[in-house]
């Protein structure tokens, strides 16, 4: 049934006269291909060179006519008036398909050829796609890959509609500001999972926090980070936007904290299982951080008698916390 609906696609490519054609594409070598599989596969390679290329584009069963009366590529390329043609073969083995396609000048000479697998005929129309736009810009079938035409032989769906989960680790450096008291700058590892769809994700983060640095007013300790972020483009290289908080116990007197940010970021090789990404946070804390407010003994220095003891005011700051990351995940 699904063959059935491939090879009865309405085939618009037919409707180009071919005597103002550029391209025809041959009649696929199939090899291992059960009847019309072949058809198929070639009506799908036409179609996708013609948008890529935005050319006409004779389809095979018009070449073949033509083939039939001159009996060589290069006549029938005459005849129909095409400057190049397109030879493909597939051949099927045991869990897929290898569809291999070659650009060539109407007299012969090779011009560029690359290949793609495909586990089911259900990856012809993304892999004919990648193979078209190779075999006009002489990249390979890996660089034309985009996150819409993921072959279900690199075990990614073309769609990713669900959530996908991406566990990695990532790196920070912190530099707090005090506006009025120098803080130390802050060093922090965490482990970090991104649930993401296509649009967007959420990360979930858990990790410490050191201080980098001998200064008057430091901390560091224990932080979760929980936020929700959106993509700006559906791109294998994606910026994206975003706002969370930090829940941490710190090493200061207040020890609980709370800080929330803002970020902005991007994301590299999303249609990969491994991918890396970098965001720059802007973060306020709402709880304070707060240090001293613990009586000082003083002693007579006379009589050696201890003096009333004096509770000093405690320092609280409300530092604004620019936050780098670079991370993996996998």
């Amino acid at each position: 049934m699904r063959l059935r609906g491939l090879v009865g696609i309405p085939f618009f490519l037919t409707l180009s006269l071919p005597a103002f054609a550029a391209v025809m594409v041959l009649p696929v070598q199939g090899t291992n291909l059960e009847p019309g599989e072949a058809e198929a596969i070639g009506q799908m390679v036409a179609a996708a060179y013609q948008i890529e290329s935005r050319d006409r584009v004779v389809a095979p069963e018009d070449v073949k006519r033509a083939l039939d009366e001159t009996g060589s590529y290069e006549t029938a390329a005459k005849k129909l008036g095409a400057t190049e043609y397109v030879y493909v073969s597939a051949v099927r083995l045991n869990q897929r398909i290898v569809i291999t396609g070659a650009r060539y000048s109407a007299d012969g000479k090779l011009l560029f050829s690359e290949k793609i697998s495909a586990t089911t005929l259900d990856d012809a129309e993304p892999g004919s796609e990648r193979l078209a736009r190779a075999l006009l810009s002489h990249k390979t079938t890996e660089e034309t890959r985009t996150l819409d035409n993921v072959t279900l032989t690199e075990k990614t769906p073309p769609n990713r509609m669900g959530t996908q989960k991406v566990p990695g680790f990532k790196g920070s450096f912190t530099l707090p500001v005090g506006w009025t008291d120098e803080l130390a700058p802050m060093m922090s590892a965490a482990f970090d999972l991104r649930l993401e769809s296509q649009n967007s994700f959420i990360e979930f983060g858990l990790g410490f926090t050191v201080p980098a640095g001998d200064y008057d007013y430091q901390y560091g300790g224990l932080f979760l980070d929980i936020g929700g972020n959106l993509y700006l483009s559906h791109t294998s290289t994606a910026p994206y936007v975003g706002f969370g908080v930090m829940p941490r116990l710190m090493s200061s007197d207040s020890i609980a904290n709370l800080l929330v940010y803002a970020q902005g970021g991007v994301m590299l090789f999303r249609e990969s299982s491994t991918r890396f990404y970098a965001d720059l946070r802007v973060g306020q804390n709402v709880i304070p951080v707060t240090y001293g407010g613990e009586p000082v003994q003083e002693y007579d220095p006379v009589t050696g008698e201890p003096l009333p003891a004096e509770q000093p005011d405690k320092v609280k700051f409300f530092p604004t916390e620019f936050i780098f990351s670079v991370g993996m995940g996998f």
